[in-house]
Order: C-alpha cells, then structure tokens, then sequence
C-alpha cells in the first residue's frame, strides 16, 4: 500500500512540472490555445514574440517569466509593442570597435 501511494504521490508530482498552464498560458511548444483579453501593463511585459500558424498572436513574456498570448489585431497589443521596441532600442547601447583585434595563433597539443 506505501509503495503505490508514493508512485501516486510522484505522478501528480511530475505532473504539475509538465502541465504548464490552462487558458492563455502558452504550451511547452508556444502554442497558443487561447488569446487573453485582458490587458497587460506594459512594465510588466519584458518582451514578446510573434508566432504565424493557424492561430495567429502575440506572446508577452513578462518580467517574471510568465507568457501570456494576445490578439494581434487589437489596440492595446499593438501600443505594448511599439513600448516594448522603443524601450529596447533604448537601452541597447550600440559600441562601435576600436581597433582591430589581433589573433593569437597559439597552437595547442592534446595527449591521451
């Protein structure tokens, strides 16, 4: 009776870690099942992407890893990626080289 109850006990266990979520969580293989309708804040969105595919969304990733889907075609997303754009070109810094970078032809012997 101990040994099936601590096989149970891990199956729901191991299958809380492998169902990530239900609603406008995205899958494993970022599909999207359904798009949310409510708003995210902006500062909350750390980035997003774009999948194609029969069902056509916006997935926002946001600040503390969750990734929610939204329809591309409405405002609101549309506002949230233009912020999210401006705000990452902003902060990337672009470093132009300050001289060529010389190689070091050092030869390295391996012995077994």
């Amino acid at each position: 009776m101990r040994p099936l109850l601590l096989a149970l006990l891990g199956v729901c266990f191991l299958t809380e870690f492998i169902v990530e979520g239900v609603g406008s969580e995205v899958l494993e293989k970022s599909i999207c099942v359904s798009l949310t309708t409510k708003r995210l804040p902006v500062k909350n969105i750390k980035t997003y992407t774009i999948k194609e595919g029969s069902m056509k969304a916006v997935i926002f990733i946001t600040r503390r890893g969750f990734k929610v889907c939204a329809d591309p075609q409405a405002d609101w997303v549309k506002k949230a990626v233009e912020i999210v754009d401006t705000s990452t070109r902003r902060n990337t810094k672009q470093t132009k080289p300050t001289g060529a970078q010389h190689s070091t032809n050092t030869a390295v012997t391996l012995t077994t």
